[in-house]
């Protein structure tokens, strides 16, 4: 990856860990309802830019959002979504994994 394509990936990741702080801000605020469109929008940003885990965790999000979740439900999407947003990885498999480990702790 040439330097100015990994400093245009480090603003991106930035970006999406901005609107998940955004997201999360809002959550504290007015609960879960409405909430699926800022996480629609990490999603399409990630998608934009080829970050299949992002994208697949923050689409996980937005059906627990749907659901009504709080809390417990939510916590670990949320979680989740910030470490992918910070690793290197951006391939189907390591969205994959990453989407193991949220059913993991929503199940244990």
């Amino acid at each position: 990856m040439s330097r100015q394509s990994n400093e245009g990936m480090k603003l991106v990741r930035a970006d999406l860990g901005a609107r998940l702080d955004a997201l999360e801000a809002s959550l504290a605020k007015r609960g879960p309802i409405g909430m699926a469109g800022q996480a629609a929008g990490i999603a399409a940003l990630a998608a934009d830019y080829g970050l299949m885990p992002v994208q697949r965790l923050a689409e996980g999000l937005i059906v627990a959002l749907d659901q009504g979740g709080r809390g417990a439900a939510i916590e670990p999407w949320m979680e989740r979504l910030r470490d992918a947003i910070d690793s290197d990885a951006i391939d189907e498999q390591a969205g994959t994994s990453w989407l193991a480990s949220v059913w993991v702790r929503l199940a244990g």
